[in-house]
Order: C-alpha cells, then sequence, then structure tokens
C-alpha cells in the first residue's frame, strides 16, 4: 500500500514539476562554468595586460567608477593582485534595487563594461531561480521554483524506495545500466539506473537551492549547523532610506592589510554598505591563488577610525559549520569539491530534462496499457455481440495455436465470426459475455498444462465456481498417446465446462500428430459451425530433403549415451528461414538392416530380388510389423507410418546449415531407437532426410531479447539454447547467463570453445555448470539455480526472460519447482502469460 501511495504521488509531481525541474537543471548546467566562458569569450576585458601607470587606490578607483555612474554607489569591488587584470565592480542604484556589473580599468578606473554573453547569463540565472517570471525573487516564480525542489528530493528519496532491488548488497543490481534493453524497458532502466547515479548530486543540488527560497528554511540550517540563525551577509540589499552617512576612507586600512598580508592573497573583495547606513568596521574576504572554490577565503576586520585589526577569521579555523553555510552556493554548484565537482554537477544537471523525457515516456506508456486494457474489458464485455463464437488456445510448441487460427480463418469462409485469444487471456468476465466457444488445448508431458495456460488453471480451473449454463463449448485436444493421460489438459479443460454447466456442441475430440481420424471429426465439427467448405487457412509447411554434411560426436569417452552435433544443407533450389527456438520435425526411416532382416525371414527366396528392392523403400517408413506378419505390397500400404520425430533446433538460419543435437536411444535390446538411430547411425554422411522446420511460437523471441535471458537446461536440451545464444552473438546483443547441467566435466562439456568464446566477447555475462557425477560437483542445474540465491530476481527486475530447454523429469520440474520458490507462483505465471517463462521439454 504504501509503495502505491509513494509511486502515485512521484509521477504525478513528475508530470507536474518536472518541467521546471528540466529547465533549472538545463539553466544551472549553463552557468556552472560562467565565469570561465565569460573570460574566453572577452579574454581582453579580463587580462588588458599590465597597464603603463600605477594602480589607483580603492578609494581613488571607486571615486572614478561612481562619478561616470551617477545614481550607483559601488557595493562590491573585487581587487585582483595580477597586475595584467581588471578588477571586477557591482554597482547597486541609491534609490530601488537596481543593480549593474562590469569590469573596470585598474590603473585608470574607466569602465570597461560586461563580458560578452552576460544577457545570456543573466536569462539563465533569473529563468533558474524564478522562471523569469514577473515579480522576480518576490513572485510567484520563486515559490515554484521552491516547490520543484522539495519535489526534487522527494523524487530522489521516493525513488530510491521504489526501486529497491531484491538483493540490495549486490552493486550491479543499483548501477549497472543495461542498455540492450528497449521501449518500456529501457525507459524505465534509464530513470532508475540513471536516477541512482545521480541521486546524491540532486538531493544536495535541492537542500543547498532551498537556502534562497525560505527564509525558515535558512534560519533553521543555520541554528543547526551554528547554533545561530543568521545567514550570508548580503551587502546592497537592504533598504536605502534616510541621510547620506559619512563614510570613512577605505585607502588607510587598505594600506595597513596590504602589510599585514603581503603578497598572500591573489583576490581581494571589499564590500561597501548602502551610504545611508554607517560603516564601522571595513571587512576584505581575501583568497589565496591556490583556493579550492570561490568561497574560500579569510576575513580581516579592520577599525577605520583607528586602522587596527579588529579580527581575524581565517577559513581553516572556522567550524565545519560555519564554512557550510558561508559555502552554501559553492556546494550548490559543486565548486566546494574542487573541478570534480563543478564537472558532476554540470552533467547531472544536464541529465535533468531526461528524467523528466522518460518519466513522461513511462507514464504515457502506463497510460496507454491502462487504456488499452480497459478497451479490452469492453470488447470482453461485448464479444458476443462483436462475434459468433470465441477459439482459445494454449500451445507449448504452436500446434495447438495453429489449429485455433485455421479454424477461424474456415469459419470466416463461411461467414461465422471468431475471435482468437490464448486462453490466459480468457477471464470469467469475458466467459460470461460469451455464448459459444471452442478450446484447442495441447497437453504438456504427462496430463501438464502448455506454461502459457497455467496462469488460467490457477485462476479460473481452480477458482471460485461459475455459472456457464448459458455456454455452449466444444473441445479439440491435442497430445501424445506415449503419455498414460493422454490429452489430459484438454480433458480437464472439458470437465470443468461441463461442471460449471456449459452445454458441448460436440463431443470431445481427442488429436495426435497425423490422426487422420480425428482430423476429419474436427473438421465435420467445424463444418456444424459453419465453416466453410475446402478451407484449411494456414498452409502446413511442406517436408523437403536436407542433406547430411556433418555429424560430430560430443561426448567422446562418456559413459552417457553418445550424444552427435548434426549439420544440415537444406536443398538447392530452398530459401528457408527460422528462428531460434524452432522445432525440427524429421521423417525417420527403419534401419536398413532390420528391414533386409525382416524380408530375408519373410520372403520366399526366390522372391527376395524380384520384390524386395520394391518393398524395402516402402517398409523404410512405417512400423515394421511383428514376425509371422504379411508384408505384401497391399499389407505395406495399410501400414502406418514411422511417426515424426522433433527435435530443438541448434542454430539459426543465418549460420547456413540446420544443426540438431541428437542422443542416441537404446532399448533393452540393444537396438537403437528409430529417430535416434536413423540420424546418429543409419543415415550416411552426404545422404538425405526429409525434414522441415516448424514455427514455435511458446519458445521464439518474436522481437527478439527485450532484455537479459537465462538459460537454463540440460542434456541435449542445449540446442534449443545454443539457437538462442548464436542468435544473440549475431545481433551484436550481450549480458546473457546460461545454467546447464551434464554428468562428466571430462567428457559432456558440450559446445565448449563456443561457450567460452561467448564468455570472452561478452554474449554470455555469466555460466553454471553442473557436472552431477563429478565428485566435486554432484549436484543438478536446478540445484546450481537454487544456489543464485536472489541472482534470479535481480535478473528479473532488470527485464529478464527464462528459457528451459531439456528433459521434462527430473530438471525441468526441479527447475519450475526452484522459480516458484524464488519468484512466487503467481508471478511465474505472469512471466510465462507475458512471454517471459518459455519452455521447450520432452
Amino acid at each position: 500500500m504504501t509503495k502505491q501511495v509513494l509511486f502515485q504521488i512521484h509521477w504525478f509531481l513528475g508530470i507536474t514539476a518536472g518541467i521546471v525541474l528540466a529547465l533549472m537543471g538545463i539553466t544551472g548546467a549553463a552557468m556552472s562554468f560562467e565565469d570561465e566562458i565569460s573570460e574566453a569569450l572577452s579574454p581582453r576585458l579580463f587580462a588588458p595586460g599590465v597597464p603603463a601607470t600605477p594602480d589607483l587606490s580603492p578609494d581613488r578607483l571607486i571615486a572614478r567608477v561612481q562619478s561616470d555612474n551617477p545614481g550607483y554607489y559601488v557595493a562590491r569591488l573585487d581587487w585582483e593582485a595580477a597586475r595584467d587584470r581588471s578588477h571586477a565592480v557591482r554597482l547597486s542604484a541609491n534609490e530601488g534595487r537596481g543593480r549593474r556589473q562590469g569590469q573596470v580599468d585598474r590603473a585608470t578606473g574607466a569602465w570597461l563594461g560586461e563580458p560578452r554573453g552576460a544577457g545570456f547569463f543573466h536569462l539563465m540565472d533569473d529563468l533558474h531561480r524564478w522562471l523569469a517570471l514577473p515579480g522576480g525573487g518576490n513572485g510567484i516564480g520563486r515559490q515554484i521554483t521552491a516547490f520543484s525542489a522539495i519535489s526534487l528530493i522527494f523524487f530522489a528519496l521516493s525513488g530510491l524506495y521504489l526501486r529497491w532491488p531484491r538483493r540490495a548488497l549486490d552493486w550491479r543490481a543499483w548501477l549497472v545500466l543495461d542498455l540492450r534493453k528497449s521501449g518500456r524497458n529501457l525507459w524505465r532502466a534509464l530513470h532508475v539506473v540513471i536516477g541512482t547515479w545521480v541521486l546524491i548530486f540532486y538531493l544536495l543540488s535541492a537542500l543547498t537551492g532551498l537556502w534562497w527560497s525560505y527564509d525558515w528554511y535558512r534560519q533553521g540550517v543555520s541554528y543547526a549547523l551554528t547554533g545561530k540563525t543568521g545567514g550570508e551577509e548580503r551587502g546592497g540589499e537592504r533598504g536605502k532610506t534616510g541621510s547620506i552617512a559619512p563614510r570613512p576612507p577605505i585607502d588607510p586600512v587598505w594600506t595597513a592589510f596590504r602589510k599585514e598580508t603581503g603578497n598572500a592573497y591573489a583576490w581581494v573583495r571589499i564590500t561597501q554598505p548602502a551610504p545611508t547606513r554607517p560603516v564601522r568596521t571595513i571587512h576584505f574576504d581575501a583568497r589565496p591563488a591556490d583556493a579550492r572554490h570561490l568561497r574560500q577565503t579569510d576575513r580581516y576586520s579592520y577599525d577605520p577610525r583607528t586602522i587596527t585589526l579588529r579580527k581575524r577569521d581565517l577559513y581553516d579555523r572556522r567550524p565545519l559549520g560555519t564554512i557550510i553555510i558561508q559555502s552554501m552556493f559553492e556546494l550548490h554548484r559543486g565548486a566546494f569539491f574542487g573541478l570534480p565537482g563543478r564537472i558532476a554537477l554540470l552533467l547531472t544537471s544536464l541529465t535533468m530534462p531526461l528524467f523528466t523525457v522518460t518519466g513522461f515516456l513511462l507514464y504515457l506508456s502506463r497510460h496507454k496499457k491502462e487504456r488499452a486494457a480497459r478497451a479490452l474489458q469492453t470488447r470482453n464485455a461485448l464479444t458476443a455481440g462483436a462475434c459468433d463464437l470465441l477459439i482459445a488456445f494454449a500451445s507449448q510448441t504452436g500446434t495447438a495455436e495453429l489449429m485455433a487460427r485455421n479454424a477461424a480463418q474456415a469459419l470466416a469462409h463461411g461467414g461465422v465470426r471468431a475471435q482468437v485469444l490464448p486462453i490466459g487471456k480468457v477471464t470469467p468476465a469475458l466467459l460470461a459475455a460469451t455464448k459459444h466457444l471452442l478450446v484447442v488445448a495441447s497437453t504438456y508431458g504427462d496430463g501438464e498444462p502448455p506454461d502459457m495456460a497455467r496462469g488460467f488453471t490457477n485462476r479460473v480451473l481452480r477458482g471460485p465456481a461459475i455459472d456457464l449454463s448459458h455456454l455452449r463449448h466444444g473441445v479439440l485436444a491435442i497430445g501424445d498417446r506415449e503419455y498414460a493421460d493422454f490429452c489430459g489438459y484438454g480433458h480437464a479443460v472439458a470437465d470443468w465446462l461441463a461442471g460449471a454447466g456449459a452445454i458441448p456442441l460436440f463431443p470431445l475430440i481427442a488429436m495426435e500428430k497425423e490422426d487422420a481420424e480425428a482430423e476429419v471429426a474436427w473438421r465435420q465439427a467445424l463444418h456444424i459451425l459453419g465453416a466453410g467448405d475446402g478451407t484449411r487457412g494456414q498452409t502446413a509447411i511442406p517436408f523437403a530433403p536436407w542433406t547430411l554434411v556433418a555429424r560430430t560426436e560430443l561426448n567422446p569417452g562418456s559413459h552417457a549415451a553418445k550424444a552427435f552435433h548434426l549439420r544440415f544443407e537444406p536443398p538447392a533450389d530452398a530459401m528457408p528461414d527460422w528462428a531460434a527456438g524452432d522445432i525440427v520435425e524429421v521423417h525417420p526411416c527403419n534401419a536398413p538392416d532390420a528391414v533386409d532382416a525382416l524380408l530375408a525371414k519373410q520372403l520366399p527366396k526366390g522372391d527376395v530380388l524380384e520384390i524386395g528392392a520394391r518393398l524395402r523403400d516402402q517398409l523404410s517408413g512405417v512400423i515394421l510389423p511383428e514376425p509371422g506378419a504379411s508384408i505384401s505390397m497391399e499389407a505395406v500400404k495399410a501400414m502406418r507410418p514411422l511417426p515424426v520425430r522433433e527435435y530443438s533446433a541448434a542454430s539459426i538460419a543465418a549460420d547456413g546449415t540446420l544443426d540438431l543435437v541428437v542422443r542416441q536411444v537404446q532399448g533393452a535390446d540393444g537396438r537403437l531407437g528409430i529417430g535416434s538411430g536413423w540420424l546418429t547411425a543409419h543415415l550416411a554422411i552426404g545422404a538425405t532426410t526429409t525434414l522441415r522446420v516448424r514455427p514455435n511460437p511458446g519458445f521464439r523471441l518474436e522481437n527478439g531479447s527485450p532484455g537479459p535471458l537465462i538459460l537454463i537446461g540440460n542434456g541435449t536440451g542445449i540446442a534449443g539454447l545454443r539457437a538462442h545464444l548464436r542468435a544473440a552473438a549475431h545481433a551484436g546483443d550481450k549480458g546473457h547467463w546460461l545454467l546447464f547441467g551434464e554428468r562428466i566435466r571430462a567428457h559432456d562439456r558440450f559446445f565448449d570453445q563456443e561457450l567460452a568464446t561467448w564468455l570472452a566477447d561478452g554474449t554470455l555475462a555469466r555460466l553454471d555448470r553442473a557436472f552431477s557425477r563429478d565428485a566435486d560437483c554432484g549436484r543438478y542445474v536446478q540445484d546450481k539455480l537454487q544456489e543464485a540465491g536472489d541472482a534470479v530476481a535481480d535478473w528479473i527486475d532488470r527485464g529478464a526472460t527464462i528459457l528451459v530447454c531439456g528433459r521434462l523429469e527430473g530438471m525441468a520440474q526441479g527447475v519450475h519447482d526452484v522459480l516458484a520458490t524464488r519468484l512466487g507462483l503467481e508471478a511465474l505465471d505472469r512471466l510465462a502469460e507475458d512471454g517471459r517463462y518459455k519452455r521447450d521439454i520432452y
């Protein structure tokens, strides 16, 4: 609650005081080196050379200047010890608040005028202090800038609280700026990280700037630091009413001062009160040549009647509180800390508009998202009237999404309007406004929901009961019969809908890949709902013959099953395009010796040569019959084809080859698995196999990497992670984190040289490897993730996306459990729905 309130105040003040602070920052920066710029623009004005005649004394010089400027008196004379330099003079009007300042000739007292650019700096000063509004220091402008300075203090402190990272002791979480981000994530990074860099300087600027804004503030600070309520003297700024008081001469005490100090000082300021005020003491503020800042002065106070020194107030002997009070202006502009301080304040002042701009961009982005959310709620509430039915998909590798969008296009051909949404966007309110619903739901693993559906499952399926008796629905469940809970998640959704009172449009359709019977049932169901005849929607990517050009064993000598890196080249007339995260579907073939052995056993000797060659090609791509079954041409045609095998692409199109990582699988009888055996043993180098690359939205980064990647996997899961790292390296995108597990360090260091290169060039900022069978490690990748502590949460706060690739059993579930513990299950579900937690697991 506190955080939300602070956030609301923070952005409200940002859009009100932000523009003023931006202006104050720019004008403050413009005046940071005013003296140096002025002298550079008018060098002869400040250093006209050594005069041929002696210097005028202070009294004679003041008299000459005042005679040349009737109606004004010299309020301040800045005496330069170096004879090649002119003196600076400030004149104040005898009546009113008029003021002039400029340089005078030290030998003649002639008025030399102001430097070039003086008008510009006067304007900057007026804008900085009171926005150049009418009334000057007594007008509304001064109140606005004072309020803005207070706002700046609030911005600094509230911003610090709002961005406080989970791992507060990690300096990277505070200070590292990730410029690879884009859009809103980049704006926020610029706002909070650079804000942290400049926080101390902004507090200094604001706390010292208030010194000139409020008398109560000045008196309070003075009392806190010195025990007194007086501030710095403001010679020439008080009222000047009354009779003219006689003014004692300065020259006698000037002679005494010079005798006392010799050549110890390079600059001396002589200050005079208004003519109506009596002079009881003459002060000389003297600054040595090696002074760090302008207010590092010693004060000598003389009695003009007796020409005696009343007080010697040396800077180095003053209490710190007094030094701070007298140096408030130098603190404000950073000069108190020497040249580095002035440069730091210059740069931090120049960054002030950055926070105004990024703050406005974040505000507009937030406002746009809120407006879009309200519009979506309105559209959802009106869905029943806006379209005929809603199609929700729960997809992991893209199949369910493809089926859902194909269905919408087929229905559109028949004049039926359908809205397609990921199931994570489906809410009870949307269901209440929907009359017809189709759900296309994949099952991941053994009855698990796809990652994008976890939030929907927790919020809706396992949430409070709702009444859907008005709703008519149909479910297409997609799964794999190799799992005991075939289409388990689709059944769970259908059971929940029935329990809520929804009426089925047709019985649940359970489908696996290349299930012709289920496809017919689905088309018939769509046809009943009004789909057009002969429409398929999106065109399937065709299979094509790809040539195996290289096959390298990745773990020679390992006790684990052999793993291979395969590289394929596309057909000569093809221009394939795929992205990191995509799926490679391969049509495998039976082992040639298994086919030959079957032919030799079941065909008469005389027929082997005659019809065996024709059957061999047919049998290579089908599920082989049991011994004793007929293998006539007619029987072969009726046999089911070998199922397609899926692998994660281990390369990107820019690499020129399609890479796979495949581990050999051996059955209890010692024979190799059909898919792995075909690719790692039976397919010859230079031979072709039919395959295709299918887009996988569930593991793609559609718009590139929006921030750093946390890549987690084990075994052959390195394939999908390697593709993402190759894409990052190709794009020059750096700063990612890989956590990878295998068995033995000595033999199972997959792609070790590539990983070392990416660490060296910054593509990988961090690499954690676990070797479960090594005595000095003995841990799995999920254990490494657990040991990482709050680092994962810190990376997520920086906009990281989590990519997991590998086995569901053990690794992926263990990783999910660690992430749920570290981040919270709801936060993990939100990351999945936002596309920042993606998995390619098997």
